[in-house]
């Protein structure tokens, strides 16, 4: 895919010359990415002299991008890790002054539905517990009391306008298209998914939130150097 402005006469002959007899040995075949429940671990790893410590937490759900809660799962994702805005962010970066870096993703697949949940945060080892406990807590409580109207309202108006701006550069326009080219798809798909995050409401992303997060199947790995933090023994 290739989007700005160049020569299409040139490109195409470039492509023709590079690729033109090319044919692949083997036939192709879709990697599936099916949903399969998987057992929540909590593990440490030791990583000795290593400054800083890392923290992942994981969960499966079942879900593909054609699931009538995808477009709430995406602002909630966006609200519980995304920007900087976000609550997981402001608590154990900015409040608590206990990671570097912290920040979710909620990746959902195309014709499947394994979508993954996924939190990370860089942190001294010596703080690696206290991100820990934060990051159960805050997901704890927004699973119990949902997010507000005024958090709804700002993460749509934010999110919307990320997707305007990303769609404005070259290289992320034509990766857009490209993906969307794979599936059969067009920019149709990206505007009815905007109109639908556009009219969500707090109860609805809430409710997606609590359907498909379960603080029960999250798995945590850290890794770090505890033994000299004296942490996790």
């Amino acid at each position: 895919m290739i989007v700005g402005q160049f020569d299409k006469a040139a490109v195409q002959k470039s492509l023709e010359e590079l690729f033109g007899n090319w044919k692949t040995k083997s036939p192709y075949a879709r990697i599936l990415n099916p949903y399969r429940k998987v057992e929540a671990i909590n593990r440490k790893i030791e990583t000795p002299d290593k400054q800083n410590a890392m923290l992942v937490a994981g969960g499966i759900s079942k879900m593909g991008d054609d699931d009538a809660d995808y477009p709430a799962m995406i602002l909630a994702d966006y609200m519980l890790g995304g920007p900087t805005s976000s609550r997981l962010f402001r608590r154990i970066r900015e409040k608590e002054g206990l990671s570097y870096a912290v920040q979710s993703a909620f990746q959902v697949p195309t014709k499947d539905d394994g979508a993954t949940f996924m939190a990370i945060a860089v942190a001294n080892p010596a703080n690696a517990p206290k991100v820990e406990a934060s990051f159960n807590d805050e997901l704890a409580k927004t699973l119990k009391d949902g997010f507000t109207a005024d958090e709804v309202s700002a993460a749509k108006a934010a999110w919307l306008q990320e997707r305007q701006v990303q769609r404005s550069q070259d290289q992320a326009l034509a990766g857009v298209l490209m993906s969307r080219e794979r599936f059969g798809r067009t920019l149709e798909f990206d505007k009815a998914l905007e109109t639908q995050v556009a009219s969500l409401t707090p109860e609805q992303v809430s409710a997606a939130f609590r359907k498909h997060i379960d603080q029960a199947g999250v798995s945590l790995v850290k890794a770090g150097d505890f033994k000299k933090a004296s942490v996790y023994q």
